[in-house]
């Protein structure tokens, strides 16, 4: 029995053939945290909203204002259609609910949907990678040099299903997957992502406010660094150690 339901709350006529575009939790929440941002930065309105039982009895508060965890935006203006969770979406409801957005974008006539991601970082490298059912893109990629392509792994949750089928059924999917931290929240994994993005969709977007957040976060992490090696090391007599309690 299927249990998750897509609320359309407009009716979004205006679109033609619009790219969807996926942002859900996972590596640096990079998912996430590029799709509010592209919220933000494309002025995108809300047009539904998506339910589920095995969903997190959860609400996202916004600008003092409590809604659905998993909803839909869209913009009329850019020609595109934002499906964003910020809540973990259950394992066992990766299928259904990728054949939801696959119907959803045959319904509209989507033109192509693309997930945005995160994958484990490596040692001081900030690469995006992507991975397509459509291997012209691929080489486009290659070529311009805006990202680099997988050739041999696995992905799973929503967007390995969307994916694969769309792999069977012959609809563009594509994932961009942006280098981040598997520790924390990584606004500089969400900015990069959004710039290929940019680049992808030739549509500016805005990251200067991703950036700032990803220096005050650096910041941040050499400070308590810092203060984990002080602690761990102890006071001297050098450093003015705790003589009185």
């Amino acid at each position: 029995m299927e249990s998750i339901e897509i609320h359309r709350t407009a009716d979004m006529k205006d679109l033609k053939r619009p790219v969807i575009i996926v942002g859900f939790p996972g590596t640096g929440l990079v998912g996430s945290v590029a799709a509010a941002h592209l919220i933000d930065a494309l002025g995108m309105k809300l047009g539904g909203y998506i339910t589920s039982k095995e969903f997190a009895p959860l609400a996202a508060i916004h600008d003092y204002t409590p809604m659905p965890a998993a909803r839909i935006h869209f913009s009329e203006k850019h020609n595109i259609i934002l499906i964003i969770s910020e809540m973990t979406i259950p394992i066992s409801l990766s299928k259904e609910l990728a054949d939801k957005i696959l119907g959803m974008a045959a319904s509209l006539k989507a033109s192509s949907i693309i997930s945005l991601g995160g994958i484990a970082l490596k040692q001081g490298e900030r690469e995006v990678y992507v991975v397509t059912t459509d291997l012209a893109i691929v080489k486009d990629m290659m070529k311009k040099r805006l990202a680099k392509p997988i050739k041999e792994g696995a992905t799973t949750g929503v967007t390995g299903v969307m994916l694969a089928k769309g792999t069977l059924i012959k609809f563009p999917v594509i994932a961009f997957l942006a280098e981040a931290s598997e520790e924390y929240l990584d606004p500089a994994a969400a900015s990069n992502v959004l710039k290929v993005l940019s680049k992808f969709l030739n549509t500016p977007i805005d990251t200067s406010r991703l950036d700032r957040e990803a220096r005050e976060l650096t910041k941040g992490l050499k400070e308590s660094i810092i203060k984990s090696k002080i602690s761990k090391k102890g006071p001297t007599a050098s450093e003015g150690g705790g003589m009185y309690g």
